[in-house]
């Protein structure tokens, strides 16, 4: 019983880990496109999107 508890805490704690890096990216990521808003005043509306065509 002792090692599955073990074992399940380190899984948490990976899991917790994988989130917390996920969520840190995120914010970053918005802080960086605000900051861009804010000097550039039209980021948002810049059509800046990568398109490809699979059809021959």
């Amino acid at each position: 019983m002792n090692i599955k508890m073990k074992k399940m805490v380190k899984e948490g704690l990976w899991l917790f880990l994988l989130y917390s890096f996920i969520t840190l990216c995120l914010f970053l990521a918005t802080d960086r496109i605000e900051r861009l808003d804010q000097i550039t005043g039209n980021f948002r509306n810049t059509n800046g999107s990568v398109s490809i065509n699979l059809g021959k």
